[in-house]
């Protein structure tokens, strides 16, 4: 009996080496990109020339835009923390 349990053991053991074991994600995480190189045609910056505001409350959520003239440069993140309540996901200038 105790010669079964001890072949069955080395049998699950052999398949799961073979088998590679366990996968675990080392290595595979990707830093996340910055604002800057993931939506660099909606945040051009105000001395670029952008003068939109630009808000995103949450991580995954629309963006708002705000027409020039509107806010002024240095108002876009007070804005954008009053518009969503909290402090914003992401604010910008955009053209």
């Amino acid at each position: 009996m105790h010669l079964k349990t001890l072949f069955a053991s080395l049998a699950i053991g052999t398949l799961l080496a073979a088998c590679g074991g366990v996968e675990t994600e080392e290595g595979t995480s990707e830093p996340t990109p910055s604002l800057a190189t993931s939506e660099q045609g909606l945040c051009e910056g105000y001395d670029a020339g952008a003068r939109r505001c630009s808000v995103r409350c949450t991580a995954n959520g629309p963006w708002f835009l705000y027409e020039p003239g509107i806010l002024y440069y240095g108002e876009c993140q007070a804005h954008g923390a009053s518009y969503c309540g909290r402090t914003p996901s992401a604010t910008c200038w955009s053209f």
